[in-house]
């Protein structure tokens, strides 16, 4: 594509340049990286702004997605004066204080950010990995919004609001990158029954690639981000264009009974609440109308109306509750599960017949 097309706004990151041409190309992060032979986490970089576009990258995507190397050198270049500028205009103090919300070892760790220690790339590293230009247009893109987003969280734990936003805008990153057909509910409604079978798998390589096909076909992008410390969120729902809705999950408890409750709460959200909000559930837990209509949703998914009569009646025993979840679908640890959270079962009782979970075979179920 000649370079001359390209008119950007250079305080935008290369990687917004590059998302645009992903989606004009029907570009996945996998495909990319497969292409520039280097992981996902390289490409996911680019478009967070904690990878710069080096002469190597530059080759790459001017071979792979358009314009010229320079015109991606230049593009670098620019967008770190901007950068830089941007950051520097931040009071000192202001910038000290901002900084200091987000949990940078996690975030350092996990690749979303550089392991920077001076503050003055720490507010560089964090404007970039937002894509505001101020601590105050974060606030009201994250901190604002969330005083008015629907929360589920813990009665013991308040996440905090730095970190809870570097977790959504992770999920924001890695849901922009996955290519989706545009949202229809119908769709994923008939869905359901086909998702609900997957239940049953043990193993996350089987089933994650699997949930996230379909899903895509019905214009949701799920992506599963690792929670830094200070986030307590289970998952997280919003419409991230018009057309395409994410869903951010943290496998938090790293068992299936949870993992798969809060995967058809999210669902729930968005076939039933506005496409105008935000949701960022935690420990479950009823929070308002809205959450319990989220609860009652995962449910009747998980343990069918017409069949609830019968997990009342289920005894402490694992033969009686293995022969109950085979005779509905679905896994002995999602039985488990509701029937600890509608008191059936103490908590302390049969969690053995849960699955449980690993994120290395998580992440090597994703690529």
């Amino acid at each position: 594509m000649p370079e001359a097309s390209f008119q950007p706004d250079w305080f935008s990151k290369p990687g917004d340049t590059l998302l645009s041409l992903m989606e004009e190309r029907a570009l996945t992060s996998e495909t990319l990286a497969k292409l520039l032979g280097c992981d996902t986490a390289t490409i996911h970089g680019l478009l967070s702004g904690s990878v710069a576009v080096d002469e190597h990258l530059a080759t790459g995507l001017s071979r792979y997605v358009g314009a010229t190397p320079s015109f991606w050198r230049a593009r670098q270049v620019k967008y770190f004066e901007a950068l830089s500028r941007a950051a520097n205009a931040i009071p000192r103090e202001r910038g000290s204080d901002w900084i200091k919300l987000f949990p940078h070892r996690d975030m350092a760790q996990y690749g979303w950010v550089g392991r920077h220690t001076k503050q003055d790339e720490l507010i560089r590293a964090y404007l970039a990995y937002f894509g505001v230009s101020t601590p105050q247009e974060w606030s009201d893109r994250y901190e604002q919004s969330m005083k008015e987003t629907a929360f589920r969280t813990s009665p013991s734990f308040t996440s905090k609001v730095g970190a809870i936003s570097a977790w959504l805008r992770r999920g924001e990153i890695e849901a922009a990158a996955i290519s989706c057909a545009s949202w229809q509910p119908d769709l994923l409604r008939k869905l359901l029954p086909e998702i609900r079978i997957l239940t049953k798998a043990k193993s996350p390589d089987y089933f994650l690639p699997r949930v996230r096909k379909m899903c895509a076909d019905a214009g949701v992008a799920v992506v599963f981000v690792r929670a830094p410390a200070g986030c307590r969120a289970s998952g997280a729902t919003r419409f991230i264009s018009r057309n395409k809705a994410m869903v951010v999950l943290s496998f938090r408890y790293l068992s299936d009974d949870h993992f798969w409750f809060t995967f058809f709460h999210e669902l729930g959200h968005l076939l039933l609440h506005k496409s105008s909000m935000t949701f960022v559930d935690g420990e479950p837990g009823i929070s308002g109308e809205l959450e319990a209509e989220a609860n009652a949703f995962a449910a009747d998914v998980l343990i069918p109306p017409s069949r609830r009569d019968e997990l009342t009646d289920l005894s402490a025993k694992s033969e009686r509750i293995i022969r109950y979840a085979y005779s509905i679908g679905v896994s002995a640890g999602i039985v488990v599960g509701q029937m600890q959270h509608r008191n059936l079962l103490s908590p302390k009782k049969m969690n053995y017949l849960k699955r449980r979970f690993k994120w290395d075979e998580i992440g090597a179920a994703l690529g």
